[in-house]
């Protein structure tokens, strides 16, 4: 029995020891950017299993053995960290976020995948990168941002849509732009105004709502989404609550926008001396004067001011997120209204969003996005938008050829008007211009949308690894446009001043229903997705135009007029039925294969042509992964090297409703009911078609400190789409035949550079540069590869060939002016120098310079004949530069975008040099005047539209595309936490900016940065053929602002 007691107080003692040595740790997990508490944190003793998690408050309680010595914390998103425990009981800890981590995770199309196991090619950027930027719509702040990816703001119009082009041009007659995918819908893209206000309908978006873009570059990554992929595919992710507490975030900014780099013009003395010597000098008397006023003063007109103003910006958006274990949502609403620096234009969009998922049971999640948006865009005809360019009374123009010695108001405060144009002043001879100044008074452009895109989902998973989604998804978009012209001045002179009002609802509706499988055997990894999809869209509008305004004081459609017919007439509709599937395998995370395959059939084709197939594949080797690799030296300096290479087929289906049908239009023949044929259809048309071939590398150094993407890219563009030519005795409309015919290839490198160059506690510097080429050429041409001219409006300045870039810039060859004469040479197809003299009879004004007929009177200049290739419009390389700087709580971020090997036509200086009655660029002054003297302005000569370009383009006003811009430069700070804790406040960050800073460019125009053509398709003004044009347009802006973001 003592030999018992003994042995139990012994085991006693020792289990009393090792209690004593046990103990409990507690403590807080926080996030070191907010320090709100993280729920769910893994917490366990480092080499030991098991352990805890953090609870809703982001408190912990671990009991630990004596052996223990550290803890370790993992938390998804978050960087890993261990922490000694030493000798106390409470250990607290801030968990850094990942932001390698969090940008890891792409949309491929349907599904999701890891960054490391994407074998196409695949550009992410960051919400967080747009977010702050004062820009009206989110693809307006992507330059420079992805690897080929090419963004050119054709000028400074709000709301006007960028030329958006992801490795290039990838048609002639139909749109390149894009595809755009929000939260799974398809949505509607481009300018939906229907007048002067331009309304990109991507600037319904709110760009602080925007969680990441994902841009699908290869046939492999874009082939999911088959005949509508050609020209790349845009994938954005909406925010979504993430678990916590709830969170409050305000973003707020206020800004000033001024027109930069405007062109110096004459002033009023100026312009009396140069149009009057242009008169002397053919012996005419002078007819332009300076005009005094009745307290003589000297009229000075700056016609800038009368286009142009300091604008003032402000932008507001407010959300709320959060989640726990069964729901997440996010909830925002954004208020902006921003002024463009050209009077009388602004954009204005109010806007809301509800995005929710929750775990109604324990397979089945539902969840819907759903936004709303009102977006109003007002302004003047600036002569900016495609079809513009030569108006009479766009302001881009009216600001540089009105006269300088001419007022914009009589001394009584009334508009200064001769008839429909500008009043004399003292001059004897009419401008024949209108008065800038009425029409920003008096007309009005405004184009209102009513936007709804939404959807809805429930995915259930069926067994583990296989899961079933149904997402249904509408866009409906209502468009009120509105414009009143005056019966003063401009257009409305004619018919007395009018009205135009149109109404257009377009409609979509997007279902989808997949079944996706993702699993894991040992080393075998295996995700298939299978799908099918139906899409619907219609459009409708109605409109009329009012003239003959009764009662000159309403200036609004709902007024009194004398006439009203139909205008903005729309119907139409189309559908697609989809079947899709895509299969992801890899082996040990080190060999990969993906493929993808969609079969479309679409409504606007022939019932033989109605579906296409389409499809990728791809393949990658992570020699990283390899043991002989992993052994190697390089392999702690190189950490990690992929190779992967894709090739697939897509296709682009932008060739409108009905393109297969012979189409007649309703209409009235005297006064009765009569149908005119309006289109010739093509049966045997089919989509565009785009052969994809990609290989590409993905290099990490020291961990991921560097990392380097490289892609080679070519593309196979067929079954272009173009007009054919018919003969006129077939009496088709147009004479011309919609038909597949036509070739070309986009071809290039790219370059993604990534690194941290500097991360210590209390400085941090990172840079991001982008590097992208492309080589375009056209190889086929329908008519016997006839060439293409590219109008723009009534100029002609560029060419597609075969065997040249698409829309190259094409003019005459001009060789300076002649010392003896001040006369223009021109060169012929021949090499012959011509000089030109406007002064001299019809037939004489051609002369050989030299040679043996030196003298005698020459052929004249043909246009078409005569001109030559100068180059291409289209930038053989562009790219970007971010660099973020952080010192303790301040910040800095420089964004330089730079583009070049292309050529611009800057036709507007034809115009500053004309010798009509308008007024001229400084330069002028540099004319020729005396024999021997060596300039580029010839003797001036009134009346004069051929030396300087205004007749046909010429080569003087082709100049380098080349540029290097700062694009962005912000300053911020952020406030000490321990300053803000205690009211409840997580973050406040202050920060100025500065957009469109500084441009370093050889290029005489406000910006090299230009297309007045955009994204149009239409013949006149193609921005497919006729690309790279400054003509008439205004300028684009530069751009201060001060904001503000609080955390709560």
């Amino acid at each position: 029995m003592k030999k018992l007691l003994q042995s139990l107080f012994i085991l006693l003692f020792i289990a009393s020891s090792a209690i004593a040595q046990d103990r409990t740790i507690t403590g807080t997990v926080t996030a070191s950017e907010d320090g709100l508490p993280l729920p769910g944190v893994s917490v366990k003793v480092k080499g030991a299993t098991g352990g805890t998690t953090t609870g809703a408050d982001g408190k912990y309680s671990l009991r630990v053995g004596s052996q223990a010595t550290a803890l370790e914390f993992s938390y998804i998103g978050f960087l890993s960290q261990t922490k000694s425990i030493g000798g106390s009981n409470v250990v607290n800890i801030q968990l850094k976020s990942d932001s390698k981590t969090l940008s890891d995770v792409v949309v491929t199309g349907y599904t999701t995948q890891s960054k490391k196991d994407v074998t196409g090619s695949i550009a992410s950027i960051s919400g967080e990168k747009l977010k702050n930027v004062p820009v009206q719509s989110f693809e307006q702040a992507l330059a420079g941002k992805a690897a080929g990816v090419n963004i050119i703001q054709p000028n400074g119009v709000l709301n006007n849509p960028p030329v958006f082009r992801v490795r290039g041009f990838n048609s002639i007659s139909l749109s390149s732009y894009p595809l755009i995918i929000v939260d799974g819908i398809p949505v509607f893209t481009g300018d939906q105004s229907a007048n002067s206000a331009a309304g990109n309908a991507l600037g319904d978006i709110n760009p602080s709502d925007i969680e990441s873009i994902d841009i699908l570059k290869d046939a492999a990554s874009s082939a999911i989404y088959g005949s509508r992929a050609a020209n790349g595919v845009v994938v954005i992710t909406t925010k979504k609550g993430k678990q916590g507490v709830t969170k409050i975030n305000y973003e707020g900014w206020i800004g000033s926008t001024k027109a930069q780099n405007l062109t110096p013009l004459l002033n009023a003395a100026e312009y009396v001396q140069i149009k009057n010597e242009a008169r002397t000098n053919i012996g005419l008397a002078p007819a332009f004067f300076l005009q005094t006023r009745s307290d003589g003063s000297q009229v000075e007109t700056n016609w800038y001011d009368y286009a142009y103003r300091t604008a003032t910006s402000q932008n507001h958006a407010l959300n709320f997120s959060g989640a726990n274990e069964k729901t997440s949502y996010y909830v925002s609403i954004g208020y902006s209204n921003q002024e463009g620096f050209i009077q009388g234009n602004s954009f204005e969009r109010k806007n809301g969003r509800v995005n929710l998922d929750h775990k109604l049971f324990k397979n089945v999640t539902i969840g819907t996005n759903f936004s709303y948006s009102n977006t109003l865009n007002r302004a003047p005809n600036t002569g900016s938008l495609p079809g513009q360019t030569f108006s009479t009374v766009g302001l881009g123009r009216l600001a540089i050829v009105l006269p300088p010695n001419v007022a914009a108001y009589n001394e009584d405060g009334s508009y200064n008007m001769n008839g429909s144009a500008v009043g004399l002043g003292a001059n004897t001879i009419a401008s024949n211009y209108p008065n800038a100044a009425v029409l920003v008074n008096e007309d009005r452009n405004t184009s209102e949308s009513d936007r709804l895109i939404a959807n809805a989902y429930a995915s259930i998973q069926i067994v583990k690894g296989l899961t079933f989604k149904t997402t249904y998804g509408i866009d409906n978009l209502k468009i009120d446009n509105n414009s009143f012209v005056n019966r003063l001045q401009g257009d409305g002179v004619s018919y007395n001043g009018g009205a135009t009002s149109n109404y257009v609802k377009n409609s979509r509706w997007n279902w989808s229903n997949t079944l996706n499988y993702s699993n894991t055997f040992g080393d075998h990894s295996l995700g298939a997705l299978i799908g099918a999809e139906d899409q619907y869209t219609k459009s409708d509008g109605y409109g009329a135009t009012r003239q003959n305004v009764i009662d000159p004081f309403i200036k609004v459609y709902q007024g009194a007029f004398g006439i009203i017919t139909p205008a903005g007439l729309v119907q139409g509709n189309n559908a697609f039925r989809s079947y899709f599937g895509s299969l992801n395998y890899d082996y040990k995370k080190r060999y990969y294969l993906s493929g993808s395959f969609r079969r479309d059939g679409y409504s606007g084709l022939s019932s033989g042509n109605k579906y296409g197939n389409f499809g990728g594949a791809s393949a990658g080797w992570a020699i990283s992964e390899e043991n002989f690799y992993k052994n190697s030296g390089i392999s702690k300096v190189l950490t990690r090297v992929k190779i992967r290479g894709s090739y697939g087929e897509v296709g682009n289906i932008n060739i409108g409703n009905y393109p297969s049908l012979f189409l007649y239009s309703p209409g009235l023949y005297g006064g009765d009911a009569a149908l005119s044929f309006s289109q010739a259809g093509n049966p045997d048309l089919q989509w565009e078609t785009s052969k994809k071939a990609d290989v590409g590398i993905n290099l990490e150094f020291l961990g991921g400190r560097f990392s380097l993407d490289v892609d080679y890219y070519h593309n196979n563009i067929d079954n272009l789409v173009q007009n054919a030519p018919q003969a006129p005795s077939k009496g088709v409309p147009g004479n011309a035949i919609t038909t597949n015919i036509g070739k070309m290839y986009n071809k290039g490198f790219e370059f993604t550079l990534n690194s941290r160059n500097i991360d210590k506690e209390n400085f941090s510097w990172s840079t991001i540069f982008t590097f992208s080429t492309l080589k375009n050429e056209v190889t086929a041409l329908g008519n016997n590869n006839a060439d293409v001219f590219g109008a723009t409006s009534l100029e002609t300045a560029n060419i597609t060939r075969v065997g040249y870039p698409i829309g190259s810039i094409y003019t005459v060859q001009t060789a300076g002016v002649d010392p003896a004469t001040g006369e223009r040479i021109f060169i012929n197809r021949f090499g012959e120098k011509l000089r030109f003299s406007f002064q001299r009879a019809t037939a004489a004004r051609y002369q050989y310079l030299e040679g043996p007929n030196a003298g005698a009177n020459a052929p004249a200049i043909d246009a078409s004949l005569d001109a030559v290739i100068n180059g291409p419009s289209i930038p053989k390389w562009f790219g970007g530069l971010d660099n973020n700087f952080r010192y303790k709580d301040f910040d800095l971020t420089i964004g330089l975008t730079f583009s070049g090997g292309n050529k611009l036509y800057y036709g507007s200086l034809a115009g500053l040099r004309d010798q009509r009655f308008w007024n001229n660029e400084k330069d002028v002054l540099n004319r020729w005047t005396t024999p021997g003297q060596v300039t580029d302005i010839p003797r001036l000569v009134y009346g004069d539209n051929t030396s300087n370009g205004s007749a046909f383009a010429q080569s003087q006003n082709v100049f380098s595309g080349n540029f290097l811009k700062v694009r962005n430069l912000a300053l911020g700070y952020t406030l000490p936490k321990n300053l803000l804790s205690k009211y409840g406040v997580s973050n406040i960050r202050v920060y100025a900016q500065s957009s469109n800073l500084w441009i370093i460019s050889n290029y005489p125009g406000p910006d090299p940065e230009v297309s007045v053509n955009g994204n149009s398709t239409a013949t006149g003004n193609s921005g497919n053929l006729a690309p790279g044009v400054d003509r008439n347009s205004v300028p684009s802006g530069r751009t201060f602002t001060f904001g503000i973001n609080v955390g709560f």
